[in-house]
C-alpha cells in the first residue's frame, strides 16, 4: 500500500531543490509510519555513499541531515575504536553511529551547525534536533495527519492540512523586533524548533526538550 503522504514529502523536497541541487532522495519506513526526503548539497563526501536519507544497516534507523559537524573526524575515530565501521566519509554516517550508541545524548558530542531528523525504527519515533545557536533552520507543523517538517517555510506552508493563515502574534513580534523569534513563524500552523532543542514525536505526541544553555560563568 502506498503511503498517502509520500508524494507530499516529494513536493517538499522539490520545493527546497535550490538548497541541495546535487542529489535528492526519498525514504519510506518498513511499517510506512515515516517518510523522509532530502535535497543534497555535497560538501564533505562528494560520492554517492553520502546519499540521504541515509539508513543505518544495523538498526534500520534513517537520517536526513543539514549542516556540518566540525569535529566529526575525531568522533569517527572514537566510534572506530569502539568497534564501529563506516562505508562513507560523511559526517552524516557519524551521527547515525553516535545515536546507535548514545541515543539523544549524542547531541552533547556534536560541534557544528546542524538540523536533522532521525527515524528510530526500534521505538517508532522521530528525533528532531537543531544546533545550539540555531544556525540551521528547522520548521515543523502538527496536523491530523501527523508531523511534517522542512528547512524552509514556503514549501511547508503549501503542504495540505496545515493552517497557513497569518499568526497575528508573530506579526506583532515582527513589528517589535524586526524578526520573528522561535518558536513562532508568520503562519499559525507552523513553528520553528528553537535553537538548542530537540523534539521527540511518537504515538504519545510531540515533546520538546532543551539540551543546552549558555554558560555565563567566568572563564579563565
Amino acid at each position: 500500500k502506498e503511503l498517502p503522504s509520500a508524494h507530499h514529502v516529494a513536493d517538499l523536497v522539490r520545493g527546497i531543490h535550490h538548497r541541495g541541487p546535487d542529489d535528492s532522495g526519498l525514504w519510506v519506513s518498513p511499517t510506512k509510519d515515516c517518510v523522509l526526503g532530502h535535497a543534497r548539497l555535497s560538501i564533505i563526501d562528494l560520492s554517492p555513499l553520502g546519499h540521504q536519507p541515509m539508513v543505518d544497516s544495523e538498526t534500520g534507523n534513517s537520517l536526513v541531515f543539514n549542516g556540518e559537524i566540525y569535529n566529526f573526524q575525531t568522533l569517527r575515530k572514537e566510534c572506530e575504536a569502539a568497534g564501529d565501521t563506516f562505508r562513507s566519509n560523511s559526517d552524516t554516517e557519524v551521527i547515525l553511529a553516535l545515536y546507535r550508541r548514545y541515543g539523544v545524548d549524542c547531541l552533547a558530542k556534536l560541534r557544528g551547525m546542524f538540523a536533522f531528523a532521525l527515524w528510530d525504527e526500534r521505538y517508532k519515533r522521530l528525533f528532531l534536533a537543531r544546533d545550539r545557536v540555531g544556525k540551521k533552520p528547522l520548521n515543523y507543523a502538527l496536523s491530523e495527519a501527523g508531523l511534517s517538517f522542512c528547512s524552509e517555510l514556503d514549501p511547508l506552508s503549501r503542504h495540505p492540512g496545515i493552517d497557513s493563515g497569518m499568526d497575528m502574534e508573530a506579526l506583532e513580534l515582527y513589528l517589535q523586533c524586526q524578526f520573528i523569534p522561535a518558536p513562532w513563524t508568520i503562519y499559525r500552523g507552523i513553528r520553528k524548533l528553537p535553537p538548542a532543542h530537540y523534539a521527540i514525536y511518537d504515538r504519545n505526541g510531540l515533546k520538546l526538550v532543551r539540551y543546552w544553555e549558555v554558560n555565563y560563568r567566568e572563564k579563565i
